[in-house]
């Protein structure tokens, strides 16, 4: 039999184990943030930034058209493309810390010129696009309350 003093104590060990396990994010940013955040990339890329990128230069175009038949704006060799969406690239980059993940490209030099805009090349942002897609918010509110739920379940299970 177990005294209420007991009781009390056993609840508040379970609850201070489940605040830390709440304090850490690292699977919130792996299983559910990094593999939407790849998939925002991947639309930004199909919609050529939701449309907002500046089309290219006509003789550019031109060229790039016989070269690269089919290749839309930041596609040519799909290197950025593939960095920026496939977690297993050589030149994707993510850093997934406790409370904070940081997903990127490594290794290329040229999206932060694409990103940015530099001289005559026109900024084609990818990155600063991603919390402007129309369901981003509501998104990253399921996945947070799916998370959520999940922890909470395993917490009970224990």
């Amino acid at each position: 039999m177990l005294t209420i003093g007991e009781d009390v104590k056993k609840i508040e060990v379970f609850l201070r184990g489940f605040d830390a396990q709440l304090q850490d994010y690292r699977r919130l940013w792996t299983d559910f943030v990094a593999p939407f955040t790849y998939q925002e990339v991947e639309d930004i890329f199909d919609s050529e930034g939701y449309g907002r990128w500046s089309p290219l230069e006509p003789a550019y175009a031109a060229r790039k058209a016989k070269a690269y038949p089919g290749k839309g704006i930041l596609r040519r060799e799909e290197a950025y493309f593939k960095a920026a969406t496939t977690p297993s690239h050589s030149n994707s980059f993510a850093d997934v810390g406790a409370t904070e993940l940081v997903l990127g490209v490594r290794g290329l030099e040229y999206p932060a010129f694409h990103e940015e805009g530099a001289g005559d090349l026109r900024a084609r942002p990818v990155y600063a696009l991603i919390p402007q897609g129309e369901r981003f918010e509501e998104r990253l509110r399921q996945l947070g309350e799916k998370w959520v739920s999940e922890e909470i379940a395993k917490g009970e299970k224990r």
